[in-house]
């Protein structure tokens, strides 16, 4: 998947739980704490694949353009540094 954790958190109880071994789409993960159903494991790729979706978008949104502008006045501030056509 994306090297992330297979960790997942009981809506009842908060405690951890964890996928193990290599789970059918219709396995449903139950709380080792509570005993209570917490999700099955094709609803948690798709929220793990929605968050990771989130990530990349975010992170190449919500740019420092600060530190751009900066980096762009040092190559402009530096002849040498231009790519010649």
């Amino acid at each position: 998947m994306f090297q992330r954790t297979r960790k997942v958190a009981c809506p009842e109880c908060n405690g951890s739980n964890f996928w193990h071994g290599n789970p059918k789409p219709t396995d449903v993960l139950v709380c080792r704490y509570c005993s209570a159903p917490v999700i099955t494991y094709a609803e948690y790729v798709e929220q793990a694949a929605q968050r990771e979706a989130e990530r990349l978008l975010a992170e190449f949104v919500e740019t420092d353009v600060s530190r751009d502008l900066a980096h762009l006045k040092a190559v402009l501030a530096a002849p040498e540094q231009r790519v010649s056509p």
